[in-house]
């Protein structure tokens, strides 16, 4: 795996690694009004615990003004856990740091699920091959040797000799070979010795030849290429379907994949969040007992104590959880590289999910799934399969009417001299020329009939099937896209609940502060402020599984259009002369300027991926002929493909 592998830890004395809690308190004193006259004391900031080396602080930025504590906040604001996701978390000795890109392409190369399901599309592809095989021509090769030692009842048999005894060898080579149009040719040339007791056997010794041509041409049944390509045709449109269940499986497991990578970003965002309200905990903690013998007792420490347990049980869930989530992903990627390691590895994800809002038409994303769902393509060459199956059994509802012609050419000679009787086929004599008609039709023919209907009724089926599958996918597209809305109205509330949230800890905070000293009511005070601390980091997980949420639902909405493998520029290809598919992913192109709308809302005549063209190595263009650009699962934005000038759809 191309990533960083490391060792990078704090100070092994501590229970705990030190968090940017000097961020959390110049975050809270932003969050306070200009016009409050009470601030944060200086003496609680310079108390907290420096920040981890190597780390910067980052403020979390607040873009309300005035008294606004709901304002919106753009997706793109940097929140201050995000530098601390790609950090350090677990104790563990070693650690490797995964992009997207990186952890599709590893997962394309070494996945023993993508592997699997690309060889059954192979051997879907070498079904055409032994269907198309049925039309070569082969070769045959006979030989025998026979002894006929009989009793006889007449003289006439052998003129004398109470037995016959004949001994013969015989030597046959030939070509048999079927036609597309159904035509049976049968060319063979056949030698021999012939010897008998025989008074009547004359000449002697015999050595004969013949060359033999036989023809059968279907005159109405079974004829034409339609019904003799029958297998062949349904083996590509079996294959077609194959390539589309590919794109399928695919799709599921590589989505699969970044779930379980955005999930154990999620779980890691929290882990931060429960690891930062634990020192923040510990901050009160400390001020509390430093305070003993001024203005606190042993209640508030007992709720501190509490809180600080609970908080501990979250904690010890989210490490499980991340551990957990870890596992996962390195099964779904397969890397051996992953697999074989112990637990002592720490997966570090590198992406953030802060994208920007994208903006969606019904219309237009309805008109993407048609043009590029696998269901609704394989569900479309499903009616081509029950359109053949029509066509063929027409064909058997005609008579069987055969046209049969056999010609022969012979030689016979003595003295086994089967030499001359090759020369003597060709220049003595004449061929023997047979021709037929054979005629064959069942009475009522009510099994053709049958049949006949069944393909009928199958095709309506086919077709009502094809209708089904056109509405789903416009129902999953439209589900899709009303939950990808809902996930962004719910990302800007949450991040607005975290904005108000972080104000209220702040406020609770400097109130705590300034009630101490007068010695009021501590014990629901401190109460209050540890409540406040917890909506805080509630507020905060919860908006970071927003942000994953919206992100895992733009990806949804892209499965259920049919474009994800075209956004995340991955290709399954197979050569012109090779039924082998292979999944590649082809380097992206950025257009960091290009917006997602607009490739939705004007590009609409772009290329799907669908059964494979015939690929010519030597060139430049991809099989497809598509080139790659920018796409979202990655994590600088979003993966398209332009359409070449000439495409092919594939055999």
């Amino acid at each position: 795996m191309s990533a960083l592998v490391g060792r990078w830890g704090w100070d092994g004395n501590a229970a705990e690694p030190p968090w940017p809690s000097a961020d959390l308190a110049i975050f809270l004193n932003s969050q306070i009004d200009p016009e409050d006259s009470l601030s944060l004391p200086e003496e609680s900031i310079a108390t907290i615990e420096p920040t981890r080396p190597g780390t910067t602080p980052e403020r979390m930025v607040e873009p309300s003004t005035g008294h606004s504590a709901v304002s919106t906040v753009d997706a793109s604001t940097q929140w201050w856990w995000q530098s601390h996701v790609h950090d350090y978390l677990l104790d563990t000795p070693d650690m490797i740091q995964v992009d997207i890109p990186t952890l599709l392409t590893n997962t394309l190369q070494s996945s023993p699920r993508i592997s699997a399901i690309s060889r059954r599309t192979s051997i879907a592809y070498e079904q055409i091959i032994q269907q198309q095989a049925v039309f070569d021509p082969a070769m045959l090769l006979d030989t025998g040797y026979g002894r006929v030692n009989d009793p006889v009842g007449s003289t006439l048999t052998t003129g004398g000799p109470p037995r016959l005894i004949q001994d013969s060898f015989s030597a046959t080579a030939g070509i048999q070979k079927l036609t597309q149009l159904g035509t049976q040719i049968d060319l063979s040339q056949e030698i021999g010795t012939l010897q008998s007791n025989s008074v009547f056997f004359d000449p002697a010794h015999q050595g004969n030849s013949r060359l033999s041509l036989s023809i059968t041409q279907p005159l109405m049944a079974t004829s034409g290429r339609v019904y003799n390509l029958r297998l062949v045709t349904q083996a590509s449109i079996d294959s077609r379907i194959a390539w589309q269940q590919l794109r399928v499986d695919l799709e599921n497991h590589l989505i699969e994949t970044l779930s379980a990578f955005w999930r154990l970003y999620e779980r890691r965002a929290q882990l931060v969040q429960q690891r930062a309200l634990i020192q923040r905990g510990k901050l009160l903690a400390q001020m509390v007992t430093a305070r003993a013998d001024f203005d606190s007792g042993p209640l508030q420490q007992v709720k501190i104590t509490r809180r600080l347990a609970s908080d501990r049980d979250r904690l010890l869930e989210l490490e499980a959880e991340v551990n957990r989530l870890q596992v996962r992903l390195k099964t779904l990627v397969g890397d051996p590289a992953l697999t074989v390691t112990n637990d002592a590895l720490e997966l570090i994800p590198l992406a953030d999910p802060s994208l920007p809002s994208e903006s969606f038409h019904v219309r237009d994303c309805v008109v993407r799934g048609l043009e590029h769902r696998a269901d609704i393509l394989a569900a479309t060459q499903q009616l081509s399969a029950a359109g053949l199956e029509v066509s063929i059994t027409s064909n058997e509802l005609m008579p069987r009417l055969n046209a049969v012609i056999d010609a022969y050419l012979a030689g016979l000679n003595g003295s086994n001299n089967i030499g001359q009787s090759l020369v003597d086929q060709y220049s003595e004599g004449g061929p023997g020329i047979t021709a037929a008609l054979t005629y064959n039709l069942p009475w009522g023919r009510r099994a053709a009939k049958s049949r006949h209907r069944e393909a009928c009724y199958r095709y309506q089926q086919r077709s009502e099937e094809l209708r089904e599958t056109l509405l789903v996918a416009r129902r999953e597209i439209e589900s899709a896209l009303i939950k990808l809305k809902a996930s962004e109205a719910l990302r800007e509330s949450r991040a607005a609940t975290l904005s108000a949230s972080a104000r209220e800890e702040a406020i609770a905070t400097r109130r705590w502060e300034t009630l101490a000293g007068d010695g009021g009511p501590m014990a629901l005070v401190l109460e209050d402020l540890l409540e406040t601390q917890k909506r805080r980091t509630d507020a905060e997980q919860s908006y970071v599984s927003a942000q994953i949420n919206y992100v895992l639902d733009l990806v949804a909405l892209q499965q259920a259009m049919g474009t994800f493998l075209i956004r995340e520029g991955i290709e399954p290809v197979r050569g012109s002369s090779t039924s082998m598919v292979e999944v590649i992913q082809t380097a992206p192109i950025r257009e960091d300027n290009y917006p997602m709308e607009v490739w939705v809302n004007e590009r609409s005549e772009r290329m799907p991926i669908s059964s494979p063209a015939p690929f010519n190595p030597a060139s430049d263009q991809s099989p497809l002929g598509i080139r790659p650009s920018l796409g979202i699962a990655s994590e600088s934005g979003l993966l398209e493909f332009e359409p070449a000038a000439d495409l092919n759809e594939g055999e």
